[in-house]
């Protein structure tokens, strides 16, 4: 079974999906104590997932400069989300100068231990033309992280600048750039993600990666609810009013045949939730993990939940908690509920048997700054599949 190593792993999502792809975790390091009782919890209660040994409550850097002296030998894949909060739309935009930036930990990791691949997830917000020059140079620093930057004052402009000169690194990764949308690839949520995908350039098939492809599109679902009335047919619904804001793309569906793909409808809300008891107020649910009525859901402005016959609104971490407006469901007749922590769990995809202990706060925290289980499970089969692990 091909190695692994997770950094900033959280709450687990992006470990989750590649054990789900694979791979055998030997280190998840993590500093938040509240995403590591997460880990140690479910290392626990369900040992098939990892070793409650492999679990590193440690800072990033911290774990590295021992791995300088002890090492890990023959790791197949690096993966992780460095922490998003400098490139966050939502953040302070303080981009490579704020502390948080966790790229070069993640940058020393693969030049120390040199793995057969690596994925590394963020923010669309990276792309945005204040941070895109030094989200390059983060390429150019993956595609040749032999050439290190040098001790002082030099400026990472300089450093890139060096990278490119160099044409024989000692080591070298061919590295992939795939903006994934999750709901196009079956999660019930908008979510929008950059991944780096990095294979070493002295594998035979490392130049073989295709992007994970899409499986299921909006039109779809729009056709099969006000097209053809499938959508509300199967579940036994009523059909509701069709929301202003897609009259007139339903109106080209019905006339254009050719822009109907054959693609399966994007998941809905009210599909993640499928065999879930509604939830009591403050009580928690028998026999299901973490499903606990929470009252006071209302509605402002912006802030109007999500319709549960639509994919979820992108859940977020956010620095003061979760927003009320990603947080909510809203049904047909305009009554709105906070979803509950098994309800979001499953909207990113974790498994019914993963358990989230903490506050609300914590709990909420670690699922929305996760990647989607299926969406890593999905990038770690096309790893595998290229570089035959």
């Amino acid at each position: 079974m091909p190695r692994s190593v997770e950094l900033f792993a959280g709450g687990g999502g992006m470990a989750l999906g590649m054990l789900k792809a694979g791979f055998e975790h030997e280190q998840l390091v993590e500093r938040d104590p509240r995403a590591c009782s997460i880990l140690r919890q479910n290392a626990a209660t369900s040992p098939t997932l990892w070793s409650e040994d492999s679990i590193r409550e440690m800072d990033v850097v911290h774990w590295l400069k021992s791995m300088r002296d002890s090492g890990l030998q023959d790791i197949d894949l690096i993966a992780g989300g460095p922490p998003c909060q400098p490139f966050s739309i939502s953040g302070a935009h303080a981009g490579e100068n704020d502390e948080r930036n966790m790229f070069p930990a993640a940058v020393e990791t693969v030049r120390i231990l040199r793995p057969k691949c690596f994925v590394f997830e963020n923010v669309p917000g990276l792309l945005r033309p204040s941070f895109e020059p030094y989200y390059q140079y983060v390429i150019d620093q993956l595609t040749k992280p032999s050439v290190r930057p040098r001790k002082g004052d030099e400026h990472w402009s300089q450093h890139q600048a060096r990278i490119k000169e160099t044409k024989r690194p000692s080591l070298s990764y061919r590295v992939h750039r795939q903006i994934i949308e999750a709901a196009d690839v079956g999660v019930p949520q908008t979510r929008k993600r950059v991944f780096l995908i990095g294979t070493r350039a002295d594998i035979s098939s490392a130049d073989h990666w295709v992007d994970v492809p899409t499986t299921h599109s909006k039109d779809t679902l729009l056709r099969d609810q006000w097209v053809t009335g499938a959508y509300w047919e199967t579940r036994n619904l009523p059909k509701p009013p069709m929301p202003e804001n897609v009259k007139a793309r339903v109106e080209l569906l019905r006339r254009e045949d050719a822009l109907f793909e054959s693609s399966l409808p994007w998941r809905t809300t009210r599909d993640a939730l499928v065999g879930l008891p509604d939830p009591l107020e403050a009580a928690e649910a028998v026999g299901v993990l973490n499903h606990k009525g929470i009252p006071g859901a209302r509605t402002y402005t912006r802030h109007q939940g999500g319709w549960i016959d639509w994919p979820a609104k992108t859940l977020k971490a956010g620095v003061h908690g979760v927003a009320g407006g990603e947080a909510m469901i809203r049904f047909s007749d305009n009554s709105v509920r906070y979803l509950t922590v098994r309800e979001s769990a499953r909207i990113q995809t974790f498994p019914d048997n993963y358990e989230m202990p903490g506050s609300r706060t914590a709990m909420m925290r670690a699922i929305g700054n996760a990647v989607a289980v299926e969406v890593a499970a999905l990038i770690g089969q096309q790893l595998r599949k290229t570089l035959d692990l």
